[in-house]
């Protein structure tokens, strides 16, 4: 499916989901779920919805504050967005919170940074992956991990191109369009 704004893809995927969509239960509870589908945003400047409420560029600027602190906190992220509350560690911390995996992963790894690097170093490379879905991520029953598994980078045409696989992605009101989440290819759960 193929938008130019996030709301006009909201409105091309939300019905499929709910005509077409298989009944499933996942440890979130039940949903709709469709398989392998392909979103593409065209005009990525385009992916805050005009559906949302003014709490969501609060929670998106909280969010992503939260990132770039590196943190895994409950209490940083919870003031911004609440429901992060049921997804916490008996620690208060947040499993598969992104920050640490973006900027510190294993402690130490900048992905972002090193994306970046090889993009300058060679622009046409196709290994400018960040990966957020570890494999330790399954060793435990954690209440929360990443829905997205990896972002790839491309530049093409002069233009820096960004594929999203998701394992899973909600479309509870006020997360499917978070301003730092836009995807252009996108597994959808719900």
């Amino acid at each position: 499916m193929i938008a130019d704004t996030l709301d006009d893809l909201l409105r091309k995927v939300f019905p499929k989901i709910l005509k077409s969509g298989q009944r499933v239960k996942a440890s979130k509870g039940w949903n709709k779920e469709l398989s392998g589908v392909i979103l593409e945003l065209r005009n990525p400047l385009a992916r805050l919805s005009r559906s949302e409420t003014k709490g969501t560029l609060f929670s998106c600027l909280g969010e992503t504050l939260w990132y770039l602190a590196r943190s895994d906190e409950l209490a940083f992220i919870e003031y911004y967005i609440a429901m992060y509350g049921k997804f916490a560690e008996r620690d208060d911390t947040i499993h598969g919170a992104y920050g640490p995996r973006l900027l510190e992963m294993r402690g130490e790894i900048n992905q972002i940074a090193n994306v970046i690097k090889l993009l300058r170093r060679k622009p046409t490379s196709r290994q400018a992956v960040i990966q957020l879905f570890n494999a330790e991520d399954l060793l435990k029953n954690y209440n929360d991990i990443p829905c997205t598994c990896t972002m790839q980078f491309f530049v093409r045409k002069n233009s820096l191109q960004m594929v999203v696989y998701m394992r899973s992605n909600d479309d509870v009101p006020g997360i499917a369009s978070r301003c730092f989440r836009f995807h252009i290819y996108s597994r959808t759960d719900r």
